[in-house]
């Protein structure tokens, strides 16, 4: 299917990087089949099983043939093997809901949704593609509007993950115009972009099967597809069409099999990803960044900075790892300085401390020691894991504090994304028994907490974590929802909690739980700021032109709480 892997898209906490996890057992049992579910218009139905009732579909309907009807033979004994990391059964029965002329809207005003909903169990799959019927302005019973086609879409994953499956969102498959010097384009515009940006909005897994499969098409040829992909018949040949058919929607047998083919190594790619996670750095975050901002830059470290900078150095040493730390300490000739603790994003999964380079070179030449760290990701241990090589940092900051030249009493916290996460929930949960490790000499306690786009809570009903947090937490939230809770910094707020600034995209899944921190805090009267950057992605913090303004905001908030 040529490069498959280049084309599948996964979006996620940061880094659809991310999206299933190997630990998800089956519903009930080990050899339960795990059911996909199949939902869409005509190109994705099954015609063959009782699509019209009483009438025979070799006699009325054939050759057309939606992908979904021959997707269930590509799930033999030996194909799952490639499929485990988020399909532990032996067997899976594909469940195709499909129908022709179905947008979003219809088929849930039909019921067809709830259908589907009513009967998922954990860890099922729904894969939904629509877009052909949801942008056809001329047939209005069938019409959605782009805000309302990706309001159906934000439903179907929001209540998919309700019942602890795991959604994936397909662009729509295209049709077969425009032709052009021999490359088969796009037709769907803004309906294929918005398949996109729920994904990216939600974190779920995407499958972009708009591009795949143009690509595939256009690698046979315009004349080859069109007399065998599309239902462009002759005439005399097929019983349910004497006079032929001229149609470059539908799929015969052999296009439906080469999509649905398509779809299967695209779902074995996202399978991969989860095993070797793509990295997370500055340069991969501009790569998947600058098509849509084609203004940004991304952010670079110092040259010559005007800063000490003590790199590696190990902090704790755990089962897996030794646990590193940079350290980048002002030059200014003072004898102690107020710092701050940085922790990298990466949706618990990915990256690594030279992410915050920047900002840490940054902090120091403004008079902050600033103190970069690794810490134990979800492939090497489950939470709290993190959350105490965290607290262990800030004592091993405090314990070092004459040598690197720390105020022990000026200590703050920051994170970006799954970072700020772990910040604002290592800040707010000071000397919570659950993270101890033993240390009673050093606090863990810290002066301020900088969250730059990270969720407070993971069971807030604003929070959309699934997948990706499952790995990290030990399984889904209906799996293990003691650890979500136990995970989410907003359960921790009392009367001793430091103040906090939350500096935010215009992404508002990255904010779950903020606002009702805030009203806590401030009936407690403790300080609070909140500012969001304007049309700006998550891990903006990474490029400019986002970069000075959060530097400029950290600041601030140093400043004024010391």
């Amino acid at each position: 299917m040529g490069n498959i892997r280049k084309r599948v898209i996964v979006f996620r906490i940061f880094l659809i990087v991310s999206c299933f996890m190997g630990s998800f057992a089956c519903s009930a049992q080990e050899n339960d089949p795990i059911s996909i579910y199949l939902i869409g218009d005509s190109t994705m139905a099954d015609y063959s099983d009782n699509y019209e009732p009483g009438k025979d579909y070799m006699e009325t309907r054939y050759p057309i043939t939606g992908w979904g009807q021959v997707f269930q033979p590509l799930f033999t004994k030996e194909s799952l093997g490639s499929l485990t990391s988020f399909i532990k059964c032996d067997s899976v029965v594909v469940q195709d809901r499909a129908r022709g002329g179905r947008s979003t809207r219809t088929f849930f005003q039909e019921g067809r949704w709830r259908a589907v909903y009513e009967v998922l169990k954990p860890n099922d799959l729904v894969l939904m593609q629509f877009g052909h019927n949801d942008a056809a302005k001329t047939k209005p019973e069938r019409y959605v509007d782009i805000e309302g086609y990706k309001e159906f879409l934000r439903l179907f994953v929001s209540q998919t993950r309700q019942k602890g499956a795991i959604p994936i969102i397909l662009t729509p498959v295209p049709r077969n115009y425009p032709w052009e010097n021999g490359v088969l384009n796009d037709v769907h515009g803004e309906y294929d972009l918005a398949p996109k940006e729920v994904a990216s909005e939600l974190g779920v897994a995407l499958i972009d099967l708009n591009a795949l499969t143009r690509a595939e098409f256009t690698k046979k040829g315009k004349a080859y597809v069109s007399e065998n992909y599309f239902m462009n018949l002759p005439l005399g040949v097929y019983k349910a069409y004497p006079e032929g058919e001229d149609d470059n929607t539908h799929f015969q047998v052999e296009g439906a099999k080469v999509v649905a083919q398509i779809v299967f190594d695209a779902l074995t790619e996202l399978s991969k990803e989860i095993i070797s996670p793509k990295p997370y750095t500055i340069a991969t975050t501009y790569a998947k960044l600058k098509k849509e901002y084609p203004q940004i830059r991304p952010v670079t470290p110092l040259e010559n900075p005007k800063s000490i900078t003590v790199n590696n150095i190990p902090y704790r040493e755990t089962a897996q790892q030794t646990l590193l730390a940079d350290v980048f300490i002002p030059n200014s000739g003072k004898t102690e300085y107020g710092a701050v603790l940085l922790i990298h994003g990466g949706g618990w999964i990915s990256g690594s401390k030279e992410n915050l380079k920047p900002l840490a070179q940054r902090l120091s030449e403004n008079g902050y020691v600033a103190v970069s760290v690794n810490y134990s990701l979800s492939t090497q241990a489950e939470f709290p894991a993190a959350v105490i090589d965290l607290k262990e940092a800030v004592k091993w900051m405090r314990a070092h504090s004459k040598e690197f030249k720390i105020d022990p009493d000026r200590i703050a916290i920051l994170g970006a994304s799954a970072g700020a996460q772990l910040a604002t929930l290592v800040g707010m949960s000071s000397s919570d028994p659950l993270f101890f490790d033993g240390n009673k000499k050093f606090s863990d306690k810290v002066q301020g907490i900088i969250n730059i786009d990270g969720i407070t809570s993971f069971i807030h009903p604003e929070a959309q974590e699934s997948e990706i947090a499952g790995k990290w937490l030990g399984g889904l939230k209906d799996e293990n929802y003691k650890n979500w809770k136990l995970a989410s910094a907003l359960e921790y707020v009392d009367k001793n909690s430091p103040p906090i600034v939350f500096i935010n995209s215009s992404q508002d899944r990255f904010h779950a739980g903020r606002d009702d921190m805030i009203q806590q805090m401030e009936a407690y009267q403790i300080y609070t700021e909140v500012h969001t950057l304007k049309q700006s992605p998550h891990s903006f913090w990474l490029m400019h032109p986002w970069f000075e303004p959060t530097l400029e905001y950290c600041l601030r908030f140093l400043n004024r709480i010391w």
